[in-house]
């Protein structure tokens, strides 16, 4: 009654737990299988009861822990193809053994599982071991600018363990990185490493995409230090010379600039941008049309790292700086002996080089009337002829357009084929020139000034308030560019931190002041850029109060501007019953709220 009580009870207790369990009488016969023991030996637990347990468990422990009363722990056993960790226990009333309870793990999967990882561990040593030979310096980051992976020599030659870096930002480690720049915008950039006590290292930072997707970026070196690579580079001279190197090769242009790189927040330009970077996922033509400097080329490059062709070249012609007689020579290229002074091995055209990639025709207006019959042919046919050859090379380009002038207009003039213009004009991307979007200058001004400053050797880091103003009310006929080369112009004989008027070019100066006092003789009336001005500052201020709850002292900092400026720019709105700002109390209310 006792043994069919104790048997009972495992029934109860043990019948779904995780582990095997079988109990086997004195007799040797089995009186107890949970599921989980009949699993791993791969028989039914209810016809397993009372039979031999030599038939269902081939292990000589359950008989010693039987007939001797001896308990077997954590022994590792090969039975029914598994790996099964058994433990035997002998169960004992009075000093004699009743039964014997065995208690199975599964080991097969664990054990497979430990090779698995001990095979790549092996694998990934040995590769680190090929990457820290092969390469002086190599590091990547994942595209929020983190250490996935450094070497123990960078890691070493930044004066930290590998433990300590990865997984940290890589700009916090090395400020003059670019791995964090190149992950963010997917432009691959050459720079160096210095390094402490070692020779300086040539490095190439590349993107890393997957499955078209920009991904991260990876820093890797080709030489030991800067005389290999300038020997390596010499050797590969002299090879060209002698003829035995590719007499055309056809190195990609390397793309400069991403969507990132341009700057402004105003309505127009945040619209050419949401435009350029829809129809970049296409490869439809795209022309560019804006006044000089108003930054065509740079849409031009944002277009192509954001579209399927990024990985091709980028080719760029400016069609009003080649002359005439040598653009068709240069778009389309020529065979050997084309014409007197043609190389003798020939050479390919811009179209040729743009194969896969994207060709960008900038000044497109400034062609003429012949070469634009031969670029409609290109366009149409998917063709080009090389001057002097009878061979058509097919090319898969995509183009991409800009100009300064009215193509429209021209074509009603008959200076612009209008066949043309229809098949160039498919899709239209306008950049509003400066005057139109002022209140980017600021934004613009902070872009520049660390730019600048490295070239200029300039402690510049500001403007002061009386040149922003001047340059808010200004008409910018150069727009972008005119803007930046006022800025470093004033850098270079600026002698603070921040711009004064007298550190402007005397003609800029001259440009910005007269026409400021031409506004001033116009009787009381403000001119458009004044009204513009006025409601920009009034949008800022608004702007700051609400960020800090109407603590006018952190407002007037991030304004940089005193807190008695502030108070009179609030005063002023208040007179001219135009507050514009509905959900603050008066200045005077704000300034009660307590300690500014």
């Amino acid at each position: 009654m006792l043994d069919d009580f104790l048997f009972d009870s495992f029934w109860d207790a043990f019948g779904d737990v995780s582990i095997g369990i079988a109990v086997i009488d004195c007799k040797g016969k089995v009186r107890y299988l949970n599921s989980m023991a009949g699993y791993l030996l791969s028989v039914q637990p209810s016809l397993s009861l009372g039979r031999p347990v030599e038939e269902i468990i081939q292990s000589g422990l359950i008989s010693d822990a039987i007939d001797n009363g001896i308990a077997h722990i954590d022994k590792s056993q090969f039975i029914n193809g598994r790996q099964l960790k058994c433990t035997s226990i002998p169960i004992k009333i009075k000093g004699q053994v009743v039964c014997a309870v065995e208690l199975m793990r599964d080991h097969t999967e664990k054990n497979a599982m430990a090779d698995e990882l001990a095979e790549l561990r092996e694998k990934y040593d040995f590769l680190e071991m090929l990457l820290d030979e092969a390469f002086e310096e190599v590091a990547a980051v994942n595209k929020n600018g983190l250490l996935t992976y450094i070497s123990k020599k960078s890691a070493k030659n930044l004066g930290f363990s590998r433990e300590e870096l990865l997984g940290r930002d890589i700009s916090t480690i090395d400020k003059k990185c670019l791995l964090k720049w190149v992950a963010e915008r997917g432009v691959p950039r050459a720079s160096k490493i210095d390094r402490p006590y070692k020779k300086t290292v040539p490095v190439m930072v590349v993107p890393l995409f997957k499955k078209d997707e920009l991904s991260g970026a990876v820093c890797r070196s080709i030489f030991t230090d800067m005389n290999e690579a300038t020997e390596f580079v010499s050797q590969i001279q002299k090879m060209g010379e002698k003829g035995t190197a590719s007499p055309c090769p056809r190195s990609p242009c390397l793309c400069k600039f991403s969507f990132a790189d341009i700057i402004g927040e105003s309505k127009t330009i945040r619209y050419a941008k949401k435009k350029a970077s829809r129809v970049a996922e296409g490869d439809s033509t795209v022309l560019i049309t804006g006044d000089s400097g108003t930054g065509k080329e740079l849409f031009a490059h944002a277009i192509h790292m954001a579209s399927l062709r990024r990985k091709g070249a980028l080719v760029k012609v400016n069609c009003a700086g080649i002359p005439e007689n040598l653009l068709e020579s240069e778009l389309f290229g020529y065979e050997p002996g084309a014409f007197t002074g043609a190389r003798k091995e020939g050479k390919p055209g811009k179209f040729e080089l743009a194969h896969n990639g994207t060709i960008f025709l900038d000044e497109i207006g400034d062609m003429s009337m012949g070469m634009q019959a031969k670029l409609l042919r290109v366009i149409q046919d998917n063709e080009i002829e090389r001057i002097g050859g009878t061979a058509c090379y097919e090319v898969d380009v995509r183009i991409l357009c800009a100009t300064n002038r009215d193509l429209w207009d021209m074509v009603q003039k008959g200076e612009f084929r209008e066949d043309l213009y229809y098949r160039l004009d498919v899709i239209n991307i306008h950049i509003p020139p400066l005057r139109e979007r002022i209140e980017d200058i600021p934004l613009l001004i902070g872009h520049f000034i660390p730019l600048i400053k490295k070239r200029a050797h300039s402690k510049v880091t500001s403007v002061s308030h009386e040149v922003l103003d001047c340059f808010m009310g200004y008409g910018w006929p150069g727009n972008v560019r005119e803007l930046k080369n006022v800025l470093e112009g004033a850098m270079n004989l600026n002698t603070g931190d921040s711009i004064a008027m007298e550190a402007l070019p005397s003609k800029a100066r001259k440009k910005m002041t007269g026409q400021t006092r031409f506004r001033q003789t116009r009787g009381h009336e403000a001119h458009p850029a004044q009204k513009d001005l006025k409601a920009m500052q009034k949008a800022m201020i608004e702007q700051a109060l609400i960020t800090h709850r109407g603590n006018k002292r952190q407002a007037a900092l991030e304004l940089n501007i005193s807190r008695s400026t502030l108070y009179n720019k609030l005063k002023s709105y208040t007179r001219e019953g135009n507050v514009g700002f509905p959900d603050f109390e008066s200045p005077v209310t704000l300034h009660n709220r307590g300690p500014a």
